[in-house]
C-alpha cells in the first residue's frame, strides 16, 4: 500500500534510480511521513522507474524529464543522476519552478556552479549542493567547538579518503569522472568548514589517467594567518580508517572513520556519538541513513522560506569548487575528459 500523501509534508521528486537515490529514499523513509513524502520518480526507462517506485511505494513514475518537471505536486527535486547530468537537470528543474537538492559534485567548473546559483537566486528557489556532511549533528558540534575556540585557534587540518576504486566502471569510463570530484571534495569541504575563507596558496600533486580523469592527489592549502590543511585522496589504495583531525593551539578534534559521515568524534571535552538511522531498504554506501539529516535540514529551510542552507551556502559551495578547479589545473586533469 502506498503512503497516504500528507498536505503539509515536503513533496519530493526523485531524479534517477541509481544507488545513491535508493539510499536517499530509504533514508527518507526513516523520517515522519507527515514531514516528508516521495510523490514521483523519473528514469529514462519506464520499467526501471516502476521497479524503483514499487520498492519505495512512490505513487507516480515518469520516463520523461519534461513531464516530471511539469508535475505540480513536486515541490523539491533530489537529483542523484550521474554527475555529468547535474548541471543540465538542475537548470531544467529550477526553470520548472522546483526547489533542488543536487548530489555532489554539482559541476566540473566553478563557472557552472555560479550559473546554477544565479538561476536559483533569480527565481527565489531553494538550491543546495548535497554535501551531506554539513548536515550531520556531529559536524554542527565540530563547528561549534571551532567557533568557541575550545581548541584554541585551529592551525592544522588533515583528512584522507582512500578507496581502491580503480575498477569501478564509473571512474574508468564515465566522461568527466574523477576521484577529486567523487571523494576529494569531502576533504576540501572539511578545510573550508574549519577556516571559512579562501586559501591564499594551493599546492597540489596527483596522478592523471590517460583518459584525463584524476586518480589521486595530495593537496596543501595555506591560509591568511598561517593555518594549513593537508588533504589526500586516492582511488589506488585502501585505508583501515578514513579519518580526519583538526589541531588547534589548545587541543584537537578527531573525526573517526568515516569522517564525511561520522558516527563518532572526539572533542576536547570527550567522545560524542550519534546513531545513524537504518532505513527499510539496505543501504549501498556507509552510513547512508545520515542522508535523513540532510533531508530534514532541507525541509526546515523550505518551510521557513529560506533559499540556502546556512551550514553550506552557495558561497561555501563555490569556495569548495574554486579550490578543486585549481587542484585539477595543477595536477593536469583535462576538461572535458577524453572518451
Amino acid at each position: 500500500m502506498k503512503d497516504e500523501i500528507t498536505p503539509m509534508a515536503l513533496k519530493w521528486g526523485i531524479c534517477s534510480t541509481g544507488k545513491i537515490c535508493s539510499d536517499f529514499c530509504s533514508a527518507l523513509k526513516t523520517l515522519p511521513s507527515e514531514n516528508h513524502q516521495i510523490v514521483a520518480v523519473v528514469s529514462r526507462s519506464q520499467d526501471t522507474a516502476e521497479k524503483f517506485a514499487t520498492t519505495f511505494d512512490i505513487p507516480k513514475t515518469y520516463s520523461s524529464y519534461e513531464k516530471f518537471a511539469a508535475d505540480p505536486e513536486i515541490e523539491i527535486v533530489y537529483i542523484g543522476s550521474a554527475h555529468t547530468e547535474h548541471v543540465r537537470l538542475s537548470i531544467q528543474m529550477l526553470n520548472a519552478g522546483k526547489h533542488v537538492l543536487c548530489e555532489k559534485p554539482l559541476a566540473d567548473t566553478l563557472e557552472d556552479v555560479k550559473l546554477i546559483h544565479k538561476i536559483a537566486e533569480e527565481k527565489h528557489l531553494f538550491f543546495m549542493e548535497a554535501v551531506w556532511s554539513r548536515c550531520f549533528p556531529l559536524y554542527h558540534r565540530i563547528k561549534e567547538e571551532i567557533t568557541s575556540k575550545s581548541i584554541g585557534d585551529a592551525q592544522m587540518v588533515s583528512a584522507r579518503f582512500f578507496l581502491n576504486f580503480n575498477y569501478c566502471e564509473r571512474i574508468k569510463t564515465q566522461i568527466r569522472g574523477g576521484f577529486l570530484l567523487d571523494a576529494g571534495i569531502y576533504t576540501v569541504q572539511l578545510a573550508c568548514l574549519v577556516y571559512g575563507e579562501d586559501p591564499v596558496s594551493i599546492k597540489a600533486v596527483g596522478e592523471v589517467a590517460e583518459s584525463g580523469h584524476d586518480i589521486d592527489g595530495c593537496v596543501i592549502l595555506s591560509y591568511s594567518k598561517g593555518q594549513k590543511a593537508c588533504l589526500m585522496y586516492s582511488s589506488k589504495v585502501n585505508s583501515a580508517t578514513n579519518c580526519a583531525s583538526i589541531n588547534g593551539t589548545n587541543g584537537s578534534i578527531e573525526i573517526k572513520d568515516y569522517f564525511w559521515c561520522p558516527e563518532e568524534v572526539k572533542l576536547k571535552t570527550g567522545k560524542e556519538t550519534n546513531a545513524i538511522p537504518v532505513g527499510p531498504v539496505p543501504f549501498n554506501y556507509p552510513n547512508s541513513g545520515g542522508l535523513s539529516y540532510e533531508a530534514e535540514e532541507v525541509r526546515k529551510c523550505i518551510k521557513s522560506g529560506k533559499t540556502e542552507y546556512a551550514h553550506y551556502t552557495h558561497k561555501d559551495s563555490e569556495m569548495v569548487h574554486k579550490i578543486m578547479e585549481e587542484v585539477g589545473r595543477q595536477i593536469g586533469r583535462e576538461l572535458p575528459y577524453k572518451k
